[in-house]
């Protein structure tokens, strides 16, 4: 009897421990750390554009010459401001005019006609000028300039570059501000209000400020 009752102690033992092993919890899965997508981002990197290559630099306009008239300016010869053109030391009033019969100097009141305007010439040079009455330059386009003739008086006609009639030079008479005016046909003189062509009258002028 003392062999059958261990046997049965042995298997009662034997089931004892199976129940207790079925019992247990099961053993803890090890923790698989996720792995980031090979996948690329669903947002595209976007290629900064190319720079555009940088148009071809046009080419420079050609400078225009301009007649270099500082020495008038330091002399007192007023440039770029509205003028009256005067015969010098005559003891009277005679300024250049716009009148019917042209350019002279018949003017004796501060005029629209009367009012004129010393600019720097476009041409290469010293003391090279046109003469630009204002009131005939308001509008826009080439405007009008005096221009020298064959004859006694000037005349007024449309500006045009390079025309050597409406370039006049002047020449200084001394650090006086008085000066000659020579146009394509020789010096200005003028005789009691004219112009003259027979080599008689006076050649010394000066302007003074129209506004005065």
């Amino acid at each position: 009897m003392r062999s059958i009752a261990f046997g049965a102690a042995a298997v009662f033992g034997a089931l004892s421990l199976t129940a207790c092993a079925n019992s247990a919890a099961p053993a803890a899965q090890p923790a698989t750390t996720p792995v980031a997508s090979s996948a690329t981002s669903p947002v595209a990197s976007v290629a900064s554009p190319a720079a555009k290559p940088s148009s071809a630099a046009s080419p420079a306009k050609p400078s225009v010459a301009t007649s270099d008239v500082s020495q008038l300016v330091k002399l007192g010869i007023t440039i770029n401001k509205g003028v009256l053109i005067d015969v010098a030391d005559d003891g009277v009033d005679r300024w250049l005019s716009v009148g019917k019969n042209g350019v002279d100097f018949t003017g004796t009141a501060r005029t629209d006609n009367t009012m004129m305007s010393l600019k720097a010439a476009p041409v290469r040079g010293k003391n090279k000028v046109l003469i630009k009455p204002p009131f005939y330059n308001e509008d826009l386009g080439p405007g009008y300039c005096v221009a020298d003739t064959k004859g006694a008086a000037l005349k007024l006609e449309t500006c045009k570059t390079g025309r050597t009639q409406q370039v006049f030079t002047i020449v200084p008479a001394g650090d006086s501000g008085q000066f000659e005016l020579h146009g394509a046909y020789g010096v200005i003189r003028v005789d009691n209000g004219k112009i003259t062509t027979n080599g008689r009258g006076r050649v010394g002028l000066q302007t003074i400020k129209y506004a005065g």
